[in-house]
């Protein structure tokens, strides 16, 4: 028995180490569809753990903060089923990845708190590279929190301890922007000189290199080195240029025009700044691309070309405007997530308080059982002294029953004629009381008889209703019919006369182009006319809802109607909305249909009291999150029904990934992942 259970596991090991290897080696969209299958299908604790460990480390790397938390604590709760070492460096990385997280949140201060926590365990256990791993991030929160100082000791232990070169390197680069934003540009030149030349030892570091060289430039343009500056700034340009990082040319770009322009050298900077703004509209970098715009209103205004000036600086506020309204929804989404969080510690907090009340109530029943130990002696006590007292009680109460029997004798013979007086007068009342009884169970027949024509009557009525509402049922039913009837007719009609016609008259058109050439642009222009009668009528065969109304007001427009039927609060976010309400029509009908389904088996069955719906288009992919507090169900016990068959047939259509997880009495979390490239926006 022994062999096959060992086997089982050097399986799941081997699994779990294909999935790390996707991972570290581009292929993650295929681990963590890989991750969720084998989830399913893992027996052993080890692989549960190091699974979620995985899961938590994807969902961090695509910034979905509150997943990556969850399945990090999922990862935390499986430490102790690993050996020693293993469940040491499995929470230290935990402690990381909490940490890199709630930095993503705008929680600094948290995240301060688990680098430290990590930092301590790692020196307790000797884990040098993930100790100074945690050190360099507990200096970068430093950093965020504005605590230079405390970053700048943590930073220089990193490089005189550290092994690793990554961590040196980017302790040299943060140093230097430190001591650049302290005014002492000397000694951060030094620091980020250092760091250049471990970028330039190895050629696959051109990135950190073209962002060390930009900051070298920066400093000699803040000592007044303008020469010099321009120069570094010239070299990041061209290596970005070679190495195809286009963002980090257009910083470079960015930094040479403004530098031209100050020196009034107008012609080469307004060539600098429109290069820019080509490449800025290529990459969709509004920042740079705005900034462009304004530069060259500047150089016009100057120039005397206030015809163009004008043009530039109308194009910069149109863009401005545009990300002022972006960065307004964003702010709110994250004021919404920090909300949410503090609501959940919030609960967390309420948890642990009536954990402890139930602790005290255990603790006081146990002072009251002795209590009433004690009263119960008392009782049995007083009962003896009651049984002393009946006993003495006894005896006078013989002497006094004798007495009785003698005047009981005497009253034996006066009740005998007070009886006989009784009788008497109660055959006289049953003679009277008969047809007094048979006249009211005449009236009770009456009103009985009454009550079951009423009830009658009740019914007939109550099938007349019924028989009417079928009728109008029916009536409508065949009203949907012959609409049907009529649209498919009417398609029909619109096939056969528009495109049929067309498409014959383009065969007729083929037919004779050998003899009259000239007839091809006639040709072009009748198959524009028929496709955009095709495309007329797929769109005229989505429901009206869809064709005409915004996708994001019909989601809340049917939350509305649910939430003022039931006792269910809906929480809601999407992001980009615009975007979102752009989305081809007939997915948007496939996610409504999905949104639907889920909200009424979330209706019939969860018994929850909270929905959670999140629908974000980010990452070159669209992301839809259901989340309820209901009852929830087993997995791995339940078959999916038809409406969760039908929802993993529409998102498998789009090349997607449906993923759901549920346990008993913990609700139900189902997400939804959408290619992009399945994502046509509309024309």
């Amino acid at each position: 028995m022994g062999q096959p259970t060992d086997y089982n596991v050097e399986i799941e090991n081997e699994i779990v180490d294909k999935l790390f290897y996707y991972y570290n080696n581009g292929e993650d969209k295929k681990a963590y569809e890989q991750a969720h299958k084998e989830l399913k299908k893992f027996k052993f604790k080890k692989s549960i753990t190091n699974t979620h460990l995985l899961l938590a480390y994807y969902h961090n790397k695509y910034v979905n903060t509150d997943s990556s938390i969850y399945y990090t604590h999922e990862a935390l709760k499986g430490k102790n089923t690993v050996s020693d070492s293993l469940g040491i460096r499995l929470t230290i990385l935990s402690y990381q990845l909490l940490a890199l997280n709630n930095n993503n949140k705008g929680l600094y201060q948290e995240s301060k708190n688990w680098y430290i926590k990590g930092a301590q365990l790692s020196e307790k256990y000797k884990e040098t590279d993930l100790y100074y791993s945690h050190l360099h991030g507990l200096a970068s929160a430093y950093i965020t929190l504005g605590k230079g100082e405390e970053a700048l000791d943590l930073l220089k232990k990193c490089i005189e301890f550290s092994k690793d070169e990554e961590i040196v390197l980017g302790s040299y680069i943060n140093l230097g922007s430190i001591y650049s934003s302290l005014e002492k540009y000397e000694i951060s030149n030094t620091y980020l000189q250092k760091a250049k030349a471990i970028c330039e030892k190895e050629g696959y570091r051109k990135q950190a290199l073209v962002n060390v060289i930009i900051n070298i430039g920066d400093n000699y343009i803040s000592k007044g080195e303008i020469d010099e500056g321009l120069t570094a700034y010239y070299d990041a340009k061209d290596i970005s240029f070679n190495n195809r990082f286009s963002d980090l040319e257009l910083i470079a770009l960015g930094k040479i025009g403004t530098i031209l322009y100050d020196q009034e050298n107008d012609s080469q900077a307004a060539l600098i700044f429109s290069s820019a703004l080509v490449k800025s509209m290529n990459l969709g970098n509004l920042d740079m691309e705005m900034n462009s715009y304004l530069m060259l209103e500047k150089l016009m205004a100057r120039k005397g070309d206030y015809r163009n000036a004008y043009n530039y600086g109308k194009l910069y506020h149109k863009i401005r405007d545009s990300i002022d309204n972006s960065i307004t929804e964003k702010e709110m989404n994250r004021l919404e997530v920090r909300f949410k969080t503090l609501e959940k510690e919030k609960k967390i907090k309420l948890l642990q308080i009536e954990n402890l009340n139930k602790s005290l109530n255990i603790k006081n029943k146990d002072a009251d059982l002795e209590k009433f130990k004690l009263q119960q002696s008392i009782i049995a006590k007083q009962n003896e002294n009651k049984v002393l007292l009946l006993q003495n009680g006894a005896e006078k109460r013989k002497n006094e029953i004798i007495l009785l029997k003698e005047k009981e004798a005497l009253k034996a013979v006066e009740l005998d004629r007070e009886k006989t007086i009784k009788y008497v007068v109660l055959a006289a009342f049953f003679i009277l009381l008969v047809p007094i009884f048979g006249l009211l169970i005449n009236y009770y027949q009456k009103l009985q008889a009454q009550s079951l024509l009423n009830l009658k009557e009740k019914e007939i009525n109550e099938q007349q209703v019924l028989s009417l509402k079928k009728d109008q049922e029916i009536k409508l039913i065949k009203a949907a019919v012959r609409g049907q009837d009529q649209e498919r007719k009417r398609i029909a009609q619109e096939m056969h006369d528009s495109v049929g016609g067309n498409l014959a008259a383009i065969k007729l058109q083929f037919s004779q182009l050998s003899n009259h050439p000239d007839k091809l642009k006639l040709i072009y222009s009748q198959l524009d006319d028929t496709y955009e009668q095709v495309r007329n009528l797929s769109h005229n065969l989505l429901p009206k809802k869809i064709r005409e109304n915004d996708f994001v007001f019909l989601v809340k427009e049917y939350i509305n109607t649910v939430e003022e039927a039931s006792e269910i609060t809906f929480n809601v976010s999407f992001f980009d909305e615009e975007k979102i309400n752009k989305l081809n029509k007939v997915l948007q009908n496939e996610m409504f249909s999905i949104f639907q389904e889920l909200t009424t088996n979330t209706l019939k069955y969860a018994q929850a009291k909270t929905i959670d719906i999140q629908l974000d288009l980010l990452n070159e992919s669209l992301f839809f999150v259901y989340e309820d507090d209901g009852v929830g169900f087993d997995i791995a016990m339940t078959t999916l029904g038809i409406g969760l068959t039908n929802i993993k047939n529409r998102v498998e259509n789009y090349n997607g990934v449906l993923h759901i997880d549920s346990q008993p009495d913990r609700g139900v979390n189902i997400n939804i992942e959408i290619p992009f490239k399945e994502v046509i926006h509309e024309a």
